[in-house]
């Protein structure tokens, strides 16, 4: 099978995403095409949500859904950030943490005044 039907197919199994339906198409895939299925539904699922790592709960759901209408917000409780936000947005990673701040500062410090 080639890479345009694999992509189609990774797309209308994406919309509609059920478990039975996953297993029935890989069950008619030869090893390969199921290799290069199934790298395509994860990277679908990387595209389409976004995940955000928080210390407190999801008291920002909304304003987050407001900014990424097309995403599925996935909220990941994270008390060790004590402040602050991690994003991950597909192979993007956004750090607005106390901890990634200083560690920022300490390293122009001694970058600059060593």
């Amino acid at each position: 099978m080639d890479k345009k039907k694999i992509d189609k197919l990774i797309a209308v199994s994406y919309k509609n995403l059920d478990k039975k339906k996953v297993e029935e198409i890989g069950s008619l895939l030869s090893k390969a095409d199921l290799k290069k299925y199934i790298e395509g539904l994860k990277s679908a699922e990387r595209e389409n949500n976004l995940i955000i790592y928080s210390p407190v709960d999801n008291h920002y759901e909304k304003r987050f859904q407001k900014l990424f209408p097309d995403r599925k917000i996935v909220f990941v409780l994270d008390p060790s950030l004590m402040l602050g936000i991690k994003i991950i947005d597909n192979d993007k990673i956004y750090d607005f943490t106390l901890k990634n701040s200083l560690e920022k500062i300490i390293g122009y410090i001694e970058q600059n005044y060593d």
